[in-house]
């Protein structure tokens, strides 16, 4: 009995399995007392047939619906059953006119109510009303009940006590099934809701401590790599050690989309705005995605407009994380042809303009259905499971790319033909910090460049490149066309690829020439022979200028030695002079690290590998600037702070503090600094920002 009960009216039998059961007691009790009634008042036996027949096929419907589990459809049969044939059936032949009697359609119109939904629970309302208004107005016209008042033959108990008690009973137990059923649905939405965020708490520590655990590692090589790039290495060297780095930050730019994605998905992305140099930023990526079609099949060309302005106002780290993301998502899906990267700019003001950036490339293209669905999380193009994974990355590069640009006020769109290729085209708002162009050359009116290359689209970007820079140029095919142009004697540079040298050129009167000959050779290209110029594709009005800027400073130093200028282009300058600093650091090789970069500034560094040994050094001397690792075993970041703050001392109260750390999450910054940081330095150590934190915060007096 209990185990039928619980398998009726149990917490875990669905609500509209309840409601139709609590509808079939009524109904049964309802025929029951109607059986009873009709032998207690001696009603005709066309009553008895028509609930007989009623009481068959509702046993049937209710059989129906614990085999096949179609409540809904058995439930509306009932109603048509009692709507159309029982109720009006036996309230016409009871012979009582307007009798209570009416009040048996409710358990229909109950049923409608508490089982059925949509279009089904529609139509039996219908065909309530219909039934019973139908009903009163063939008894009120039926001549056999002609002459009967409202009340002639009505007993009490029968037609208004039994009805309104077996309706009654049924709203409430369904009343009170739908309440428990809500309950308990309530119970467990906040029990989700509780594992739910458990485990998006869980999701936010694991990234959190990825981040640091990753970047920790990152910084010492990325460091160790800025300190050999101050030495005096050989150029294959030192294109080596920016192999290395270029591959570290494409490492941190796939933790930091990670990152991006968990806040994301909580529409909770912060952009976290500085001036920063476009040009340098431009620089890197280039750089990057150089690196990954190393001895591939792919060709990057690259066209930045040279009057971009130098300095803007953002978010360095979105910004890098847009211009990568959709370059490597070229990288991944182009196997042979090219990648052109286009930068320019419009909607110029005096203190704002847009970033208009095209990513165009020959690869695999993407289906016109799979569009739509481009920039949702995890998407991919690939037609199968087993090429998708052959294709390296997470699948949020792109949804990562929409949520950032759309954050920073832009737009992204893309124009795909499969099998032919795409092209990603985006727009980001962005303040302007300095006006310079990122790419200047001064006395350009006085050069000219000719251009022996094989490639004609590389070609055509490098012409365009130098008109715009405001360089004379002319382009060359053979030894024939290079010999006329150099006897012209308006070019002073020439730029040949070393196929071109090698297959057609005049050697004799090349050599001769009064012509400055500049390779034009690939990244992974070796050194050049003593003597020779060299320019390293991709080509752009970055390198370009820079090279013209290098060869400028060359000719204003020959024959006067080396000078200092000419070593602070190799190696960083000394910024500091008398200033004492402490590194806090309980990773050896980071602190090593550290300690190395900021002697190189100038400083005299005092090292302490945890919060206790800092404290004894700060107790008998005194520091100009405070490098403080945040997560440390035993006194971390923030206790090593605050014990500092307490000392007697008025320069530990007002010693600049910088924290350390690889907790690149949202929000850590300025949690970090409502802990008492004075700013907030993110591993790996970034050269740039080290230095505008010591310019920023040591006094002009000890700064060179």
């Amino acid at each position: 009995m209990r185990e039928t009960f619980g398998k009726w009216f149990g917490l875990d039998t669905p609500l509209e399995v309840i409601n139709f059961n609590i509808g079939m007691v009524a109904l049964s009790v309802s025929y029951v007392a109607s059986f009873a009634s009709a032998l207690y008042l001696g009603i005709g036996r066309e009553f008895f047939y028509i609930t007989g027949i009623g009481m068959v096929l509702l046993a049937f419907f209710m059989g129906y619906a614990a085999q096949s589990g179609k409540y809904q459809i058995a439930s509306f049969a009932i109603v048509v059953l009692l709507e159309l044939i029982i109720c009006p059936g036996a309230y016409l032949t009871d012979g009582r006119f307007m009798s209570f009697m009416l009040i048996y359609y409710f358990l229909g119109f109950l049923l409608t109510v508490f089982v059925q939904d949509g279009r089904l629970r529609t139509l039996s309302n219908v065909l309530f009303w219909v039934s019973w208004i139908l009903s009163v107005i063939i008894a009120y016209y039926n001549v056999t009940l002609k002459g009967k008042g409202l009340y002639d033959g009505m007993n009490t108990v029968v037609d208004v006590v039994i009805p309104m008690t077996i309706c009654a009973l049924f709203a409430v137990f369904s009343i009170l099934a739908s309440l428990r059923f809500y309950k308990r649905e309530s119970v467990k939405a906040e029990e989700s809701r509780r594992k739910a965020d458990e485990t998006e708490k869980s999701k936010d520590i694991f990234l959190m401590n990825m981040s640091h655990e990753i970047r920790t590692p990152m910084n010492a090589i990325m460091s160790a790599g800025e300190i050999m790039l101050s030495r005096d290495i050989t150029e294959d060297e030192r294109q080596n050690v920016h192999h290395i780095t270029n591959a570290c930050r494409a490492l941190i730019s796939t933790l930091d989309d990670l990152l991006v994605f968990s806040k994301a998905e909580k529409r909770d992305i912060v952009m976290q705005e500085a001036e920063y140099d476009f040009g340098t930023l431009l620089d890197d990526i280039i750089n990057m995605i150089s690196v990954r079609l190393m001895r591939s099949d792919v060709k990057l060309y690259v066209y930045i407009d040279p009057y971009i302005p130098r300095t803007l106002y953002g978010d360095i780290v979105r910004i890098r994380q847009v211009f990568i993301n959709i370059l490597n998502n070229a990288v991944k899906y182009t196997k042979k042809g090219h990648i052109t990267l286009r930068v320019v700019m419009s909607d110029v003001m005096t203190d704002s303009m847009v970033i208009h950036a095209d990513v165009k490339d020959t690869g695999i293209g993407i289906k016109e259905e799979k569009l739509p669905a481009l920039f949702d999380d995890f998407a991919r193009v690939e037609d199968n499971m087993n090429e998708s994974l052959k294709i390296e990355g997470s699948g949020l590069g792109l949804s990562i790319t929409k949520n950032i640009i759309n954050s920073c006020g832009g737009e992204i769109n893309v124009e795909s033909e499969y099998n032919k290729g795409s092209v990603f085209s985006f727009d980001i708002p962005q303040r302007i910090s300095d006006t310079r162009p990122v790419a200047m050359v001064e006395r350009s009116k006085e050069l000219g460049v000719i251009i022996c290359d094989d490639d004609e689209e590389m070609k055509g970007i490098l012409m365009d490149t130098l008109r715009a820079m405001r360089i004379r140029c002319v382009s060359v095919v053979d030894s024939v066309e290079m010999n006329s142009a150099i006897r012209e004697g308006i070019y002073t540079h020439l730029f040949i690829t070393p196929e071109c040298l090698e297959g057609s050129c005049d050697l004799p009167v090349l050599m001769s020439a009064d012509i400055t000959i500049v390779m034009m050779r690939d990244v992974d290209d070796p050194d050049d022979e003593a003597g020779d110029a060299r320019i390293v594709k991709p080509i752009s009005c970055l390198n370009i200028a820079r090279y013209f800027a290098d060869e400028a400073k060359k000719t204003r130093t020959a024959g006067y030695g080396r000078t200092s200028d000419d070593e602070a282009s190799e190696a960083r300058k000394v910024m500091v002079a008398g200033a004492r600093a402490m590194v806090v650091e309980d990773n050896m090789t980071n602190l090593m690290v550290a300690e190395r970069l900021l002697t190189q500034m100038g400083f005299d560094v005092s090292t302490a590998n945890s919060g206790t040994v800092a404290m004894s050094l700060a107790k008998v001397m005194s520091f100009d600037m405070m490098f403080i690792d945040y997560m440390m075993t035993g006194m971390n970041g923030v206790d090593t702070l605050r014990a500092l703050r307490r000392l007697p001392d008025d320069w530990a109260k007002s010693v600049p503090c910088i924290v350390l750390t690889a907790d690149a999450h949202e929000g850590a910054k300025q949690m970090l600094i409502n802990a008492g940081f004075d700013d907030y330095l993110a591993k790996p150590i970034d050269m740039e920002e080290l230095e505008y934190m010591v310019k920023r915060y040591l006094p002009g007096e000890k700064l060179v």
